[in-house]
């Protein structure tokens, strides 16, 4: 981070008060966590779930600390304040008012993506396709909310040509808060699905959310979203400029069926040969070439960056133990990735094998999904069906209603893990590693 400016510039774009200071000195950034604070570093104290760094003010000062930004109401009780102190009445209000000043400096094409699945990967795709034509900033890991949005758009720098950012949403209005910092001249949508529940309640209100992405773009901007999508299609009569993506033949940038990945855009077939193939992949990929097209790229860029793309770890990530190939999806689940994962590995190489745990937040809706889960593996033809957690026991129950008769359950994953490990170590056939993230299914694979 190297905002290049001033400690006034910095009081003024987050509507605070300068209380220590000159306003001329150079501001280039701060740091948002004490562990990590060093002399001469500036703090920038934020309120999370757990803690409020503002109770560990008092502690910065001997180690010799530049300056804080800080709410009022805790500056006014502290009797020693570091050289340069700014306050404010909010941190995190502060935070996303800055990096929305901060992104507004660049005349740059920024895609923010949203959606159920694939927001991820879609953005790394985008990404490798950006890369190709210039420097691109990007959001790390999982730095999509309303924390994490801000701080990655404050990493945007003059050598910049693109960005690309992910935005995540728990409830209604979470989009519509950072997009808005974001201001996109392209949002993609992926798609409608049942991620969140516990936090959303219902499907119309997932819509809603996401949908939010539409009222951030910059004047101009267009929105990229699955012409496929049940719920999207609302969209389609909806007078703003938009790229659809889908296998339909209504879509402006067409999936064409086939083993390769295949576009069709304007009259013309693009041939792409894109790694770690799948269904669902073809559409997350068809996603961020509308969004390249939509930045002015041409499809010689869009097949450069595609065709170097490589998956992020643990998502669709194979790996090869002898004979074995592991399908490692274990970043996240839920009934939309869930049947995508599963359909992607029904045409690899047999036998197969599904290790699969709980999908969380699904709220009241849990048990209707895991027994959907559990119905459609029984006709999967998998050699074992390997299943842990609370959530999925009517999974289990589904799974021998409908036919199935080689599952191994357990409450934890330590249940079958020696086994399910075993099997790998023996190298023949696939296997589907899928469970939400605090399930730790990456277990399955570590030091193999």
């Amino acid at each position: 981070m190297n905002l290049r400016m001033t400690l006034g510039e910095l009081a003024a774009a987050v509507g605070g008060r300068l209380v220590k200071g000159s306003p001329e000195a150079t501001f280039g950034g701060f740091v948002t966590d004490t562990r990590r604070l060093k002399a001469g570093d500036f703090f920038w104290a934020l309120k999370g779930a757990s803690f409020d760094a503002h109770d560990f003010l008092p502690n910065t000062v001997p180690l010799g600390v530049r300056g804080w930004l800080a709410r009022e109401d805790a500056l006014a009780v502290l009797k020693d304040l570091p050289p340069e102190t700014v306050a404010v009445k909010d941190t995190l209000k502060a935070l996303q008012d800055l990096a929305a000043w901060h992104r507004r400096r660049f005349n740059i094409p920024v895609v923010a993506i949203t959606g159920s699945n694939g927001k991820s990967t879609t953005k790394e795709m985008l990404k490798s396709v950006f890369s190709a034509a210039g420097e691109t900033c990007s959001n790390a890991g999982n730095l999509n909310n309303q924390f994490g949005l801000p701080l990655s758009l404050l990493e945007l720098g003059p050598e910049h040509r693109f960005g690309v950012f992910e935005l995540g949403a728990s409830k209604r209005g979470d989009i519509r808060e950072i997009g808005e910092v974001a201001r996109p001249t392209c949002g993609i949508i992926t798609n409608i699905g049942p991620s969140h529940l516990q936090y959303f309640g219902d499907l119309e209100t997932v819509y809603e959310t996401k949908t939010e992405l539409a009222g951030c773009l910059a004047e101009g901007g267009r929105l990229v979203y699955n012409y496929d999508d049940r719920f999207l299609s609302r969209l389609n009569g909806r007078d703003f400029p938009k790229l659809t993506f889908g296998r339909d033949p209504g879509a402006d940038l067409r999936v064409l069926e086939g083993e390769q990945l295949r576009l069709e855009y304007a009259g013309e077939i693009h041939a792409i040969r894109l790694p770690h193939a799948g269904g669902h992949n073809f559409l997350n990929a068809a996603a961020a070439a509308g969004a390249a097209l939509a930045a002015g790229l041409d499809f010689g860029a869009i097949r450069k960056g595609l065709e170097r793309y490589t998956p992020p770890p643990m998502r669709l990530q194979e790996l090869k133990f002898g004979g074995a190939t592991v399908v490692l999806d274990a970043y996240n689940s839920n009934p939309q990735s869930a049947a995508s994962a599963i359909k992607q590995v029904l045409g690899m190489a047999r036998p197969l094998y599904f290790m699969l745990g709980d999908m969380k937040e699904l709220g009241q809706h849990s048990a209707h999904y895991h027994t959907d889960l559990g119905a459609a593996l029984a006709h999967t033809g998998a050699e074992r069906v390997f299943l842990a957690g609370p959530e999925m026991k009517p999974a289990v129950e589904a799974y021998m209603k409908a036919g199935g008769c080689c599952a191994v359950y357990a409450e934890t994953l330590d249940g079958w893990l020696d086994e399910a490990r075993a099997l790998i170590k023996a190298g023949k056939g696939t296997f589907l590693v899928k469970a939400s993230r605090s399930m730790k299914f990456e277990r399955i694979v570590e030091g193999l």
